[in-house]
This record gives C-alpha cells, structure tokens and sequence, in this order.
C-alpha cells in the first residue's frame, strides 16, 4: 500500500506577498492557525516551531526550501501529542503562485511513515479549516480561526 498524500488547491483573493506573510509571521499565524505562534528566521536548514497559548512547542520541522514568495517547505513534527510523538517527520510545502493580484495556493503535505500514520489522520482533517482561516484572513483582514470548529 503506497504511504498517504495530502493535497489541497485554494485560490485567495490577495497577492501572494500577503499569503507568503501570513504563513511565515507569527501575529498572522496566531489569528487563524489554532492560536500558534510560528517561529524560524526561514533560512533553509533553520527550525520551524509552533507555539502554543503556554509557551510549548506543539509543532516542529526544518526548513527544507524556502523561495519567498513562492515556495515554502519544511518537515513536520508533532512532539506534544502522545499518537504523533515517536512518528517520523513529515513534510509540508506550500507553492504560491500568482494569478492577476490573486494566489493560487496548494498545500501537500507527505512523507507520512506509513499510511496508519497518526500524522497524516490528523493533518489530513485539519489543513482545510487552517486554510480557510488563511484565507479569510488574507481577503477580508479579520480573523476568524476555523482550525477551532475542527476542535470542537
């Protein structure tokens, strides 16, 4: 059986300078990414964490590839969950490409250990309500954190 993939398309009325800071700035990320805070200078090799509301890091990687504004990848790495934690990283990329002051936005996500992986079950239901918030966030400016309906 092949390992799973994630693969999600959006189109985000806003450039993709706007998309790229909004997926790379921490006062961005807090407004519609499960309150996290994202942190890296995106330098490639440097780390990625997530912080959540107490200060510990919910989410970790390396900067894999990062060509502002347009490709951004990095490995993926949930400590803080019990079913995620002794799991492989994964890996994350999100390409943005320009379409008329608009962005074409797609997220795959991959390198899964297998296709029981606790990573990608996860991930696989959580990316379409962080993405909606982006993408509020990028068109309208307010925020509004879908990632919290997939919680309840």
């Amino acid at each position: 059986m092949t390992n799973p993939e994630f693969h999600y398309v959006c189109l985000i009325d806003a450039p993709a300078e706007k998309v790229w800071q909004a997926l790379t700035t921490a006062a961005f990320t807090r407004q519609y990414w499960h309150g996290t805070e994202v942190r890296s200078d995106w330098t490639v090799g440097s780390r990625v964490e997530f912080l959540v509301g107490d200060g510990e890091i919910g989410c970790e990687g390396e900067v894999l590839e990062c060509d502002p504004p347009h490709r951004l990848t990095y490995s993926w790495h949930f400590p803080r969950n019990p079913a995620t934690a002794a799991e492989a990283p994964s890996r994350v990329s999100f390409d943005l490409e320009a379409l008329s002051g608009a962005t074409k936005l797609t997220v795959v996500h991959n390198g899964f250990p297998g296709p029981d992986s606790a990573t990608y079950a996860m991930v696989s239901t959580g990316w379409p309500f962080v993405i909606a918030g982006l993408k509020t966030l990028c068109e309208a400016g307010k925020t509004r954190d879908f990632s919290a309906l997939h919680m309840d």
